[in-house]
């Protein structure tokens, strides 16, 4: 079953905007310049439905967290070590094998060599979170602030109570992500044919490779077996190309999906470090801007309020940077060569709309049951309350929810 949308992050991410991206880009239109200070999974970027990586227009993006860089990175400039090292069984242990890995890569300085060097990646890194996001339940997947890590030995064991920072990194021991077919790199629609089941060949006392005579003390010294195109392993059947009902480890559409977003973010360029970096107009007025007709787009979308939503939710996290991010749309949302989109929960940045001229549109839709939001009027959902901010230079012509 090939893959139909390549056109998203190959991992789930908490607070992605990807039902949003139609609105969003409504509102800025075909901007010379587009720039996300708050990179997640890069959902509105990768459903930007103008023609990708042409002369004369930018796309700029930023990350705070190492990891997720180092993902994409991975994904733009080593695409198939990326998917064989994303491609993997669904496995509790190799879960938090590979959760305590990427929290200890994490722990020598990765962000600054991926800061010093354009070049430098870890494609095994890389596909190890992929997959991770994947298999994890909720959020704070490579937070590292859990109890258990390994001992000396190499033995997965519970640190005792303590202060957290006086303990060493570790992660949250849970169940794997169960509750439907898949999702991200795990979707079903990643999966190839498999091999037929049949219990074992037990009638005889072994056949083909399995046959009495290969079996030890001694073997006979003879030449190879001839007389026809081959037997048993070396039977014409099992040959290349096409190996009957079995795949290979790495799936060919994780290659494909991979292959295909490595194209899409070619040149995409990443910043990493504070979001406000990405907000400068040496950053944002590339040349195509300054000049007369052209504009950059700004998509915001920071972590909710700290009283909005739980705490903990990302790996990098701020309670205050929502209020951050409100005080520089006062400042920046006046000018005409700027078209700021802000996300956030419904009554988060009312004073953009009471004060300075914006106007706030509602995305959410019953029915967008992606990443874990249910439907609207559930007991205890916000999802309804999800809200667009749109600065005075965006376009009036909104997509419906």
């Amino acid at each position: 079953m090939p893959l139909i949308h390549l056109d998203k992050a190959p991992f789930p991410y908490h607070g992605g905007k990807r039902k949003t991206a139609p609105a969003v880009w409504a509102a800025l239109g075909d901007v010379a310049h587009y720039v996300e200070p708050f990179m997640g999974s890069l959902a509105v970027l990768l459903l930007r439905p103008h023609q990708a990586n042409r002369p004369y227009y930018s796309e700029t993006v930023n990350d705070a967290d190492g990891l997720l860089c180092n993902a994409f990175r991975s994904i733009q400039l080593s695409p198939e070590e990326t998917a064989v090292a994303a491609s993997w069984p669904v496995c509790e242990a190799d879960m938090h094998a590979r959760h305590l890995a990427l929290v200890r890569w994490r722990e020598s300085t990765p962000l600054e060599r991926l800061m010093g060097d354009p070049t430098y990646h870890d494609p095994v890194m890389g596909g190890f979170w992929i997959w991770g996001c994947s298999c994890w339940i909720g959020g704070g997947w490579c937070a590292g602030d859990g109890p258990w890590t390994v001992d000396a030995d190499g033995i997965f064991w519970q640190q005792p109570r303590a202060p957290k920072g006086t303990r060493e990194p570790g992660v949250d021991r849970q169940i794997l992500f169960l509750g439907n077919d898949g999702r991200g790199i795990n979707t079903a629609a990643t999966r190839e044919p498999g091999v037929r089941r049949k219990i074992p060949h037990v009638t005889d006392n072994g056949q083909g490779i399995n046959h009495a005579g290969a079996r030890e003390p001694g073997v006979d010294r003879k030449i190879p077996y001839l007389g026809d195109n081959g037997r048993g392993i070396n039977h014409a059947g099992a040959r290349e190309p096409g190996v009957g009902d079995f795949h290979p480890m790495t799936m060919p559409e994780v290659e494909r999906w991979i292959a295909f977003l490595s194209a899409r973010l070619r040149h995409v360029r990443i910043l990493n470090g504070d979001w406000k970096r990405s907000c400068t107009n040496g950053v944002m007025k590339t040349l195509p801007v300054r000049g007369a007709k052209g504009f950059a787009g700004v998509f915001l979308d920071p972590p909710y309020s700290g009283a909005e939503r739980t705490k903990n939710l990302y790996a990098v996290d701020s309670g205050d940077v929502a209020e951050e991010v409100r005080a520089w749309c006062i400042k920046h949302g006046p000018d005409p060569k700027l078209r700021i989109v802000l996300a956030g929960f419904d009554g988060e940045h009312n004073e953009l709309v009471d004060n300075h001229g914006w106007r706030v549109v509602e995305w959410f839709k019953k029915g967008h049951l992606t990443g874990g939001m249910r439907n609207v009027g559930k007991k205890g959902t916000q999802a309804g309350r999800e809200r667009l901010w749109l600065s005075p230079a965006c376009l009036e012509e909104q997509c419906e929810p």
